[in-house]
């Protein structure tokens, strides 16, 4: 597992580029995100049976293009929440909760690549020394910073967090993927029981919140505990 945030090859230290590429780039950002909030605020979100009659309108492609446009809403600040139970009422309980876990996964990683990329000169610009400040205080603990907070902050917050203060590449997918399995199984348990209800699917349902429950609590106390074993913030150790 890396320790430390991994600087992309031939990258410049953040705050050297031209004012006017971070602008642009923040701007980007901002400008994506703008959309995704007038969506919400303007639109109501489909239901199943919506969903379900966008994806047979394509056909043979129908779950190809679903799981496209799923992996683009879980980059964004819309909730994956129905794209999850659609997958479980159009598929089934088993490849709904595979379509599920994967494109979370891609579209959590597209996500972060889009605030590393396009947000964190400006956030740099911003706030300077204090954003190294937090990095550090980050260096070790990303994965376990990312799978405590994957059940409760939502995808896109996470997301565009981690991929601002450079939280390692590999800690934050297999984070990512350990922590959001539970809840997108139970998405997609959910969306089966709809269709096809049984005692299966709401046992599946709470046996997944109940690993979600388990696994946080797991992982704040081991961060607890290695938070006290670790160094200060000047960098003094524990003598030996």
């Amino acid at each position: 597992m890396s320790t430390e945030p991994a600087r992309d090859p031939g990258s410049r230290e953040p705050g050297t580029r031209p004012a006017w590429v971070t602008a642009l780039k923040g701007g980007a950002l901002l400008l994506l995100l703008a959309v995704a909030v007038w969506y919400l605020i303007g639109h109501e979100l489909p239901t199943v049976e919506q969903v379900r009659a966008f994806v047979e309108g394509f056909g043979a492609w129908g779950p190809l293009v679903f799981a496209a446009v799923f992996v683009l809403v879980a980059a964004t600040p819309v909730p994956v929440t129905i794209m999850a139970v659609s997958g479980g009422f159009l598929f089934g309980m088993a490849q709904g909760s595979v379509v599920g876990v994967v494109a979370t996964t891609l579209g959590a990683w597209l996500g972060y690549w889009l605030a590393r990329y396009l947000g964190r000169d400006a956030l740099y610009r911003l706030v300077g020394s204090r954003l190294e400040v937090v990095e550090r205080k980050l260096v070790g603990k990303g994965f376990l910073t990312v799978l405590v907070l994957r059940p409760v902050v939502p995808n896109w917050t996470l997301s565009y967090g981690a991929g601002l203060v450079r939280i390692p590449q590999r800690d934050y997918l297999g984070a990512t993927l350990l922590g959001g399995m539970p809840g997108q199984v139970s998405f997609a348990a959910v969306g089966a029981f709809t269709s096809r209800p049984s005692w299966q699917a709401l046992a599946v349902v709470a046996a997944s919140w109940a690993v979600v429950v388990v696994v946080g609590v797991l992982a704040w106390r081991r961060s607890r505990r290695e938070s006290q074993r670790a160094p200060d913030a000047d960098g003094v150790g524990t003598a030996e």
